[in-house]
């Protein structure tokens, strides 16, 4: 390629503000995807031309495998003017005739007006434009080349380094180890140390520090038998260890992930013979604890040495913020002295857990916390809310208001969000100088926290919630109850209607149609057409949105008597009619409705009513909605979309409308005819 000496135009980005150390090992802060990352790992450099380049703001990072090198300053290097579009997030490299865009994000780029497709995206890391080694060799039509001994890119240099056949950093490793084992602490009172384990040396591994609650060791080119995921530890700082193997260019490199329950010192060691890689925890020490009030908070602060990776919550009935801090050892009094303070009641240190030391601070109801870790102290913030008279019963799932005012419970509104994950529950009337307003923030199972405003007259309860929920007030002598029931409490029957696939995830397609959208279209008409027969139907989606198979399994066992799923069928052009799937579930019995009988009973009115083929109910075993639920469950395969007769009919809303009944027909008599609890 060659390349015309033009006037480098500065991309409209900002300045790096992370400090970076050039040399062996580069140590800084990445920002991208919305998220910070620690990052530490030996030094790439770049070469082009035969001329090592020095960054100058941004040196070259590995990130999940991939070699980012930034492009700014490289096609100020090779000559290229560049020109960057904030509001279409392109990047735009020139040269004599041509043009090639890239957009941030995306893996289409264009050379000239032609599409090309990148397996790694344009990324801003550090406000700086980033493309993997790969992409830009390939946009670009550069030969770039890797050294992996001096880890060393190099660009249209026409020098490839020292080896004749290079390899990407991503993978750059001959050694053919195998990763045979990890060993733990015998218990979580045991000296937390960590051992990976091969079968033969270890050449090459590299640490990325991703943030305070993980480890991440990368083995190039050694393979695994390792658990894709190990959850027993033995241990409070490493709650899981997820194993992967990754490829790129062909080459494998095997990734290791220690996630933390949050961060603590440690150090990584090799063994002299290099099978064993060793992450030793260092044990904490707390030495001292002061306690001060001051502009209206309780300030605690936990001193002592190394770091905390505490985990900090509160618990009911009594109220108490409970600060956990693993491998730790205490010297402290097992009393807190909380004299000064006017939120925090009392304080304890409890050392009886082995390996880790507890505090649990009596608070007042309403209150609230933050903390952080600074210096070598963890410091514990309470402070009131603007809420009052009123608490949360996590056990009985429960709001109390005290009676200050009255309430006439017979005209409250209730507005149920199920689907954006909150219900609001509206008095008839301004109850802020008795309530206040804010958020309480319950950390419940069922309830994550409540949002109190008041707006028009009108004071309303929001309660964002975990699960779909019924909410009921009653007057109850001295105060108010804002009763949060599961549906099953309230209602006799209760359905999740399920349209399959949505969003990100289409389903099949054919004949011009895809499968989402006729799954919502049946969906919305079932339930229109249960409308006022007793049965309460609940959706798991109402647009086009994905809720994954697996929560949609959940919201069917934790509110639902029974879920059905609506699809579309694909296959041979000449494939047709309908079919209804179940599964076999362990706790099928005689006693109440089964989802081969509720199958067999929807294929039935779905024949019926249209006339299809009748492929018949069937067994199926690996559909996970269909594993996953413990209520009756079955998903309906109503027509095949990519037959043309099939086609033809589900695009004809007449026909909708006889499917839809036919579904509702089907549940209405499943339901009548079998017990459901």
């Amino acid at each position: 390629m060659n390349w015309k000496k033009l006037l480098f135009t500065t991309l409209a980005l900002g300045l790096l503000s992370a400090t970076t150390v050039y040399g062996e090992q580069v140590k800084m802060d990445l920002f991208y995807n919305g998220k910070h990352h620690a990052y530490a790992a030996k030094e790439v450099k770049i070469s082009i031309g035969g001329k090592e380049m020095v960054p100058k703001d941004m040196p070259a990072v590995i990130i999940d495998g991939r070699t980012m090198l930034p492009m700014r300053q490289i096609a100020q290097e090779l000559g290229c003017e560049v020109n960057w579009n904030e509001a279409a997030k392109q990047i735009y490299v020139m040269r004599e005739n041509d043009i090639v865009v890239f957009t941030v994000d995306s893996k289409t780029g264009y050379e000239n007006g032609q599409e090309f497709t990148m397996d790694v995206p344009a990324t801003i890391v550090n406000d700086r434009t980033m493309l993997p080694v790969r992409a830009l060799a390939d946009a670009l039509h550069l030969d770039i080349k890797w050294d992996d001994p001096n880890r060393t890119v190099y660009i249209n240099s026409g020098d490839t380094g020292t080896k004749d056949e290079p390899t990407t950093p991503e993978s750059g490793q001959t050694t053919a180890a195998t990763l045979t084992g990890i060993q733990m602490p015998s218990a979580k009172d045991a000296e937390q140390i960590f051992t990976i384990q091969a079968d033969t040396p270890i050449e090459r591994y590299e640490k990325t520090f991703v943030d305070d609650q993980k480890i991440v060791l990368d083995f190039y080119g050694a393979k695994s038998s390792l658990s894709g995921e190990i959850t027993k530890t033995n241990s409070d700082i490493v709650t899981g260890i997820r194993t992967a193997i990754h490829e790129n260019n062909g080459n494998p490199f095997t990734r290791v992930v220690f996630d933390l329950s949050g961060k603590k010192d440690y150090e990584v060691t090799q063994s002299a013979d290099k099978k064993n890689i060793t992450i030793s925890f260092s044990k904490t020490t707390v030495d001292k604890i002061s306690a001060v009030h001051n502009q209206n908070k309780d300030i605690i602060t936990i001193s002592g040495t190394g770091s905390f990776g505490a985990s900090v919550t509160m618990t009911s009935d009594p109220q108490k913020i409970v600060v956990t801090i693993p491998n730790c050892q205490s010297n402290l009094n097992d009393k807190i002295n909380t004299d000064e303070l006017q939120y925090v009641l009392d304080g304890k240190v409890d050392t009886s857990k082995g390996n880790v030391v507890e505090m649990a601070f009596d608070v007042e109801d309403l209150v609230q916390y933050s903390y952080r870790e600074e210096n070598q102290s963890l410091i514990l913030e309470v402070y009131p809310t603007t809420l009052k008279n009123m608490r949360y019963d996590k056990t009985a799932n429960v709001l109390y208001l005290d009676k200050k005012d009255k309430i006439d419970t017979g005209n409250v509104k209730f507005e149920d969000h199920y689907l954006d994950g909150y219900f609001d529950v509206t008095l008839p009337g301004d109850y802020e100088s008795a309530y206040g307003y804010g958020t309480y923030d319950v950390k419940g199972t069922v309830v994550e926290k409540i949002d109190v405003s008041t707006k028009n007259g009108s004071t309303t309860f929001r309660f964002q919630q975990n699960r779909i929920s019924v909410y009921q007030v009653t007057d109850e002598g001295d105060s108010y109850a804002i009763r949060v029931k599961n549906p099953k409490e309230v209602y006799d029957k209760v359905l999740l209607l399920d349209a399959g696939h949505g969003g990100k995830d289409p389903g099949t397609s054919g004949n011009g149609m895809l499968e989402k959208n006729l799954n919502l279209t049946i969906a919305q008409k079932v339930e229109q057409k249960l409308q006022g027969s007793g049965i309460k139907v609940y959706m798991t989606r109402n647009s086009d949105v994905y809720p994954e198979n697996s929560t949609r399994a959940k919201t069917a066992n934790d509110v639902a008597d029974l879920m059905v799923s609506i699809h579309m069928n694909s296959g041979p052009e000449t494939a047709n009619g309908t079919e209804t799937l179940y599964q076999v579930h362990a706790n099928d019995n005689g006693a109440r409705l089964t989802s081969k009988q509720l199958a067999e009973i929807l294929q039935g009115k779905m024949v019926s009513a249209t006339g299809n083929t009748n492929r018949g109910a069937k067994l199926w075993t690996d559909v996970l909605i269909l594993n996953r639920t413990t209520v009756p469950a079955v998903i309906v395969e109503v027509i095949f979309i990519t037959n043309t007769g099939d086609a033809l009919k589900i695009s004809n809303p007449t026909y909708q409308d006889q499917v839809a009944q036919a579904i509702a027909d089907g549940i209405k008599e499943a339901t009548g005819k079998y017990p459901l609890r």
